[in-house]
């Protein structure tokens, strides 16, 4: 679907459920579904690589589009440039975004190139845009610098290092690190040491982090040999996230993913831990995947594009739990729409 489809009344007032892709299945099964009505549904994998579809009413988007305008102060003067896919909330926020507050959208059609679009935002006289940080690091590897039109850039989809955030800084980018899910209907957090949006509200238990407010989902929907399942994760209006966090004078600080922790011979080892091991001593990108296994409940693959003369020497002085099974060199790490890492897609990829 394109980005026009959601522009106009007509659209937020209609009363079917909607789908960004082609599932003959799902839409027959969400037309039986009553408590989906005026939903869209967002397909995510997480990092968990576990796929499902996250329904979020009109209103909770509305709601959440609604509290970005304000953060951003979004006028009807702003040009909001849009990079990233519509199927996802950060590209549909874009839609929304510039649908309640008379911004003009400006739709980025090219691939993707950080000169193409360094002379787009220029030619459009963009004042807005956001971005994952993988585009970031592109415009920031190629040197570009930013149009003068620029306000800010909000930088979601994954963490903004401070170091990066720095470089794009220097070469006049003026990003905003933001924090958000599909299941919160795209930012919550927008600034430097994440201070929440007006309208959030946020608590940590058992190390967790969980949230309130207006744009939450309504609820998930998975696949299984029985059909579709529909369940509200929800309790008491709060949703429990997997994101392990400290807050901070109601700033968040992020300290890791909590599915992105697991057994292997009894001790509890951190994926995203050892993915930072890997890439300091491969010299690029990693990606460590875990497959069943009936003696170490979970073996441990590595897929990197770095070097990999030292990967043995490096895994043999590792603890056991910690020992990858295996270890694939690639031109480079498959990644989704949004420039994330695919761990999905490396599930699939044949191991020697």
């Amino acid at each position: 679907m394109r980005e026009e489809e959601f522009r106009g009344s007509q659209f937020w007032q209609k009363n079917t459920p909607c789908l960004f892709e082609d599932h003959p299945q799902l839409a027959a099964w969400t037309r039986g579904q009553t408590q989906l009505a005026g939903h869209l549904l967002f397909r995510t994998s997480g990092s968990s690589g576990i796929q499902k579809w996250v329904a979020l009413s009109k209103s909770a988007l509305r709601w959440s589009a609604e509290s970005v305008i304000r953060r951003l102060q979004i006028t009807g003067k702003d040009v909001y440039a849009l990079a990233l896919p519509v199927h996802h909330v950060g590209g549909f926020g874009v839609v929304a975004r510039c649908e309640f507050s008379g911004a003009r959208l400006a739709r980025f059609s090219e691939s993707w190139s950080p000169l193409a679009f360094r002379n787009f935002c220029e030619a459009q006289r963009v004042t807005l845009s956001s971005l994952v940080p993988t585009q970031v690091n592109d415009l920031v590897s190629a040197a570009c610098s930013a149009p003068a039109s620029l306000r800010a850039i909000v930088v979601g989809g994954g963490h903004l290092e401070p170091e990066l955030a720095g470089k794009a800084r220097a070469l006049g980018w003026p990003v905003l690190p933001s924090y958000g899910m599909t299941e919160t209907a795209s930012q919550i957090a927008t600034g430097d040491k994440l201070p929440l949006i007006d309208g959030w509200e946020a608590r940590v238990k058992n190390a967790l982090l969980e949230v309130r407010g207006g744009g939450l989902l309504t609820g998930i929907i998975t696949e299984s040999v029985d059909g579709f399942h529909f369940q509200d994760p929800k309790v008491d209006g709060w949703f429990r996230t997997s994101d392990r966090v400290e807050l901070d004078d109601q700033k968040i600080i992020f300290k890791g993913r909590a599915d992105r922790r697991l057994k292997v011979l009894g001790e509890l080892i951190d994926l995203d831990a050892l993915e930072k091991f890997w890439a300091d001593h491969t010299g690029g990108e990693a990606a460590v995947i875990a497959r069943a296994d009936d003696r170490r409940v979970h073996t441990l693959h590595l897929f990197h594009n770095g070097s990999g003369t030292e990967i043995a020497m490096q895994n043999a002085k590792l603890p056991g739990p910690e020992r990858l099974a295996s270890w694939k060199q690639l031109e480079a790490l498959p990644r989704t729409s949004l420039g994330k890492i695919d761990r999905l897609a490396m599930t699939q990829i044949q191991l020697d």
